[in-house]
C-alpha cells in the first residue's frame, strides 16, 4: 500500500488512547507510517509529553480519565520518532456554543480543548491530499457537536478527496464518515 513517492499517513485521534499509542508505536517502529498526525485526546497527551502547555482544564481532564501514564508512553515514542509525529499548532475550545481557536502558547488555562484549530486543519489537509495512503483512527475532536466538528469534518473530507488510498477504521471514525457523508468516497471502511 505504501508508495515510495507519496507518504503513508496515519491520523490518530479520539479518546481510545491505549489503542492509539500502541498503533503509533507499531507503525513507526516497523516503518509503515511516514508521518502521524495527532488530534483529539491523543494530540493533547502528545502535546503534554512535548512540554506544551495545553491549559489546566485539558491537563486535568487527562489525569481525571486516568490517562496520565500515557504521557510517559508518548514521551518514549517521541524520543524515538519525534520528527514523524505532528502535534497541532492550534486548538479550539467552545464557550457559550461559540468556537474559539487559539495557538499553542496562548491556550487559556480554564478552557477544555475539544478540536484542532484552523492552521492545523489546513496543514493536515495538505499532507493527507498528498499522501499515497491514509489510515484514520479516531476523530480530531468532539465531532458530534457543530462548534467542535470542524477538524474531524475537514480531515475526513481530505481523506475522501485524496488521490491515494484511504482507510477509516473504528466506531467513532466510521460514525463521523457517515455523519459527514464521505463514506462512499473512502477507499475502505472497517
Amino acid at each position: 500500500l505504501k508508495s515510495p513517492a507519496r507518504p503513508c499517513v496515519f491520523v490518530l485521534g479520539g479518546a481510545k488512547i491505549a489503542d492509539a499509542f500502541m498503533m503509533m508505536d507499531k507503525v513507526l517502529k516497523d516503518g509503515t507510517a511516514d508521518v502521524v498526525l495527532t488530534g483529539g485526546l491523543v494530540a493533547n497527551i502528545v502535546a503534554v509529553a512535548k512540554d506544551i502547555d495545553i491549559g489546566k482544564a485539558s491537563e486535568d481532564f487527562i489525569y481525571k480519565k486516568n490517562f496520565g501514564e500515557c504521557i510517559d508512553t508518548a514521551r518514549e515514542i517521541l524520543d524515538a520518532y519525534s520528527d514523524k509525529i505532528l502535534v497541532p499548532e492550534d486548538f479550539a475550545y467552545v464557550e457559550d456554543d461559540v468556537r474559539h481557536e487559539v495557538s499553542v502558547g496562548e491556550i487559556p488555562q480554564d478552557k477544555l480543548l475539544i478540536d484542532i484549530g484552523g492552521k492545523t486543519i489546513a496543514k493536515y489537509e495538505q499532507i493527507i491530499r498528498d499522501a499515497g495512503t491514509v489510515f484514520i483512527n479516531g476523530p480530531m475532536g468532539v465531532f458530534e457537536k457543530e462548534p467542535s466538528a470542524a477538524g474531524t469534518k475537514a480531515i475526513w473530507e481530505a481523506a475522501a478527496d485524496t488521490k491515494g488510498f484511504s482507510v477509516v477504521g473504528g466506531g467513532d471514525s466510521v460514525s463521523a464518515a457517515n455523519l459527514f457523508g464521505v463514506s462512499k468516497r473512502i477507499g475502505y471502511i472497517c
